[in-house]
């Protein structure tokens, strides 16, 4: 006992009741930085609402920071139009408050509703895109007719078709993903998609167009569409996106300026080098933590579009270094919470609704930070809910709406919602209750092989077990009698082939495995008569039949490596099931 004494005085548990351990006993006792990280994080994760917080919480920053940073790189540009330098905040403001009220209409509606409307919007938004290409309609900035003049505002018709695109592709590729070959998952969609990319290539607005692709994209990839068909797609894309940009002389001088910008090469600043040059500059200057909110250089029209395309631009000049982090880590870690709700939903229409719409604005974020930084050509896609856009604000935040309710009905979170005491006290401020998920019916098979399920071959053809056929018995082929003419049964044709009659097998021949991929009825009306559920499976024997067990007395075990004698006994349920 004595020479255990010191190794448990060694040891961290015993440290702490000892008065008079060491420093080094008390520093193996505390734990980990890591460990004190880790507990409180995996409890959020284990957290069924965590994804909905997530999102709320999320939207709400980002929300908040882009109206402060339109407020600080605009105030220059509203004052030297003749107003206060608050007009451009304001009105950016009031369409803020128009994207939260869509914001609370999405996360209230029922997605029955939003499917049933899915295709209604699809048609409006192409119809708006064709009327922004009717002179005296749409209203031309920046080389690119896409927008329609409205008076006080204008709306940009290619973020309204975006969102409905998404909807409208989610909602025909998830009636396809559990029955459909892959022509399926393209088609409907890839129509819809040529309609809506056509016209706003026709703009001509080259950002938008990569935006529509990125969602339809998305799309196919989060349906399980195949990898090697996926990368043809990609690969056709990029060569069309290329033809298309080296086709009108700007677009090619955007390119040429993106490889100059990437080596380091700025020998012509005052060129077409101007905006990338200006935004470097101000990255620049904002070191690690900024010259200061509202003290920006650049906003004093050294750099172009910097209340817009280039905002990021002004955040890494007043924010640092350590503000755009917390920019980029906002939206990372809101495809983090996509990605959760997404692989969480049951419904695979909120499943593509949640990861297309998450990866779509993330996605749009880091090629605006990335043309920003000088890491890809510039193509005029704005920041989420910071650049300053009237439309874009009021289509990102419906369509975060959309994400947090189908992160409200991820099966963990139904469940929390029901079952909360909360639930009962009822206001009008109330969300509605969240419900499962209802599977519906998929889409019927085309007799085409190929173009539907029939002749996809996902998962092989179906293995049955049918019971062994008895040779018919030898019967004169007679006339049928006049009184059974007319009952439904046919009579034998003489001369007619029959099916060869199938032999059984001996008794104790071993059989093939039989798989099943449908339950059969007989098998689950002798369950039902046996006295099987759920929980018992089909070995569960009636009461009765127990009891008598139970009252019979006991059989002697036989001896180890003795055989039973057939005929000897009561057979095993496998023997009986052979017999059958």
């Amino acid at each position: 006992m004595a020479q255990q004494e010191p190794a448990r005085r060694g040891d961290g548990r015993g440290a702490r009741a000892e008065p008079d351990a060491g420093p080094d006993d008390h520093a193996g006792s505390r734990p980990d930085l890591l460990g004190r990280i880790a507990g409180p994080l995996a409890a959020i994760n284990r957290a069924p609402l965590t994804s909905y917080h997530v999102v709320m919480v999320v939207t709400a920053l980002l929300t908040v920071i882009g109206l402060g940073m339109v407020l600080s790189s605009s105030n220059v540009l509203a004052f030297s139009g003749g107003g206060t330098p608050f007009d451009i905040f304001l009105r950016q403001a009031v369409f803020v408050a128009i994207g939260w009220v869509g914001f609370v209409v999405a996360l209230r509606m029922r997605f029955e509703v939003l499917r049933a409307a899915a295709l209604p919007m699809l048609l409006v938004s192409i119809g708006l895109l064709i009327a922004v290409l009717i002179p005296g309609v749409g209203m031309e900035i920046n080389g690119s007719r896409s927008w329609i003049d409205l008076g006080f505002f204008g709306i940009q018709p290619a973020e309204i078709a975006k969102l409905a695109f998404i909807v409208w592709a989610s909602s025909v590729v998830a009636k396809r993903i559990r029955t459909g070959y892959w022509l399926d998952l393209l088609f409907p969609a890839i129509v819809g998609y040529g309609v809506v990319a056509a016209l706003v290539v026709v703009a001509p607005d080259l950002g938008m167009a990569t935006a529509v692709t990125i969602a339809f994209l998305c799309v196919l990839w989060f349906s399980g569409y195949p990898t090697r068909h996926f990368v043809w797609v990609i690969a056709f894309g990029t060569v069309v996106f290329g033809v298309l940009a080296v086709t009108f002389a700007y677009r090619f001088e955007r390119i040429r300026t993106f490889f100059n910008t990437f080596v380091g090469d700025f020998s012509n600043p005052q060129g077409s080098a101007y905006q990338s040059y200006q935004g470097m500059l101000s990255l620049a200057d904002g070191g690690l933590f900024g010259v200061g909110l509202g003290q920006s250089s650049a906003k004093w029209f050294y750099l172009p579009e910097a209340t817009n395309d280039f905002i990021f631009a002004i955040i890494g000049e007043e924010l640092g270094w350590f503000g755009a982090a917390v920019v980029v880590s906002l939206y990372l870690t809101l495809g983090w919470a996509g990605m959760r709700i997404a692989l969480r939903s049951a419904d695979p229409f909120r499943r593509l609704l949640a990861g297309t719409i998450s990866t779509t604005i993330v996605l749009q974020a880091f090629i605006n930070i990335g043309y920003v930084v000088g890491l890809l050509p510039v193509t005029g896609l704005q920041l989420p809910l910071i650049s300053n856009g009237g439309t874009s604000a009021i289509v990102t935040l419906t369509s975060l709406g959309l994400l947090a309710n189908c992160a409200r009905h991820e099966p963990e979170a139904i469940s929390a919602i029901l079952s909360s005491p909360e639930r009962r006290r009822r206001r009008w401020t109330t969300l509605p209750d969240p419900r499962p998920y209802t599977p519906e019916r998929p889409v019927p098979a085309s007799g085409t092989p190929g173009r539907s399920s029939a002749g996809a071959r996902r998962y092989g053809d179906p293995v049955t077990r049918q019971p062994a056929q008895r040779p018919p018995a030898a019967r004169p082929s007679t006339p049928p009698r006049s009184g059974q003419q007319g009952r439904g049964r046919s009579a034998p044709v003489r001369g007619a082939a029959q099916p060869a009659p199938v032999p059984r097998p001996a008794r104790g021949t071993p059989g093939a495995p039989a798989y099943e991929s449908m339950p059969i009825p007989a098998d689950a009306a002798r369950d039902r008569r046996r006295g099987a559920t759920a929980m018992t499976g089909r070995n569960a024997r009636p009461v009765r039949g127990r009891e008598a067990d139970r009252r019979q007395p006991r059989r002697p075990a036989s001896e180890p490596g003795s055989r039973q004698t057939p005929g000897a006994g009561k057979p095993s349920p496998i023997h009986r099931g052979r017999e059958r």
